[in-house]
């Protein structure tokens, strides 16, 4: 399971806020961690070994979680940028010019004709109508 999120270590200091922190090196060994509060308390803390000592494959790991979070972020970028697109894309048709009523009623005709046309093949077809009988069109 990924944890990369999480913290490796938390330490509760101060119950106030924390206003500095400063390290302070020691030796080779130790390094020490300075943190003052908000009511001007100094708190002094070591800093164990695994904080301040890079494991052998920490280059290659951080570099790889790195990659893998600057390719994610690109990732939902373009995701997002092409449902910005589809979003632009679905919106409806204005039409560029409103038809008068007379193209209206002819759309209409042809629409209704094509229909009756279509309803009679289909009565033909169950066999309760035959093929030479007229269709009846709206001129």
């Amino acid at each position: 399971m990924d944890r990369s999120h999480e913290p490796s270590m938390s330490q509760n200091i101060s119950s106030s806020a924390v206003t500095s922190i400063v390290p302070y090196r020691v030796s080779s060994k130790q390094v020490l961690l300075g943190v003052g509060d908000n009511f001007g308390t100094l708190h002094i803390l070591e800093v164990p070994w695994s904080l301040r000592q890079a494991s052998p494959n920490e280059l290659t790991a951080m570099s790889s979680y790195f990659e893998r979070e600057c390719s994610r972020i690109d990732y939902y970028k373009d995701r997002d940028a092409n449902r910005e697109e589809k979003i632009v894309d679905s919106s409806p048709q204005i039409p560029a010019a409103l038809e008068t009523d007379e193209e209206e009623e002819e759309r209409l005709k042809k629409s209704f004709n094509n229909y009756l046309t279509m309803e009679k093949e289909f009565l033909v077809k169950l066999g309760l109508k035959k093929e030479d009988d007229p269709v009846q069109l709206i001129h």
